[in-house]
């Protein structure tokens, strides 16, 4: 079974204090499946679907971090990282999350 994982910080604050991992409702079958839905983009302004839901749904309050799909008994995973275009927010500047590991 893949499941879908998110790690997010409260906005505007401590990044490495308030980071938490969330787990997506909907569990996938392979890998591929899961890729697919991570990777779905849909909107017009090139957000990943299931970030967008999760930011969305949190009241921007949260921001992602990592997210990816992974199995718990291979310990099989996949994960993405955000891109800033604009610069990365103050609270992230000088933290590096690629080699976190996503744990629920």
């Amino acid at each position: 079974m893949y499941k879908i994982l998110i790690l997010a910080y409260l906005i505007g604050q401590d990044p490495i204090i308030t980071q938490q991992t969330f787990q997506m409702e909907r569990t996938f079958g392979t890998m591929e499946e899961c890729k697919k839905e991570l990777l779905l983009r849909t909107r017009n302004n090139g957000t990943y679907d299931v970030l967008w839901e999760f930011v969305n749904d949190g009241e921007f309050k949260w921001d992602w971090l990592i997210a990816g799909c992974k199995n718990d008994e291979t310990n099989e995973e996949f994960t993405i990282e955000p891109t800033y275009p604009k610069g990365k927010p103050k609270e992230l500047e000088g933290l590096d999350f690629s080699d976190q590991r996503l744990e629920v």
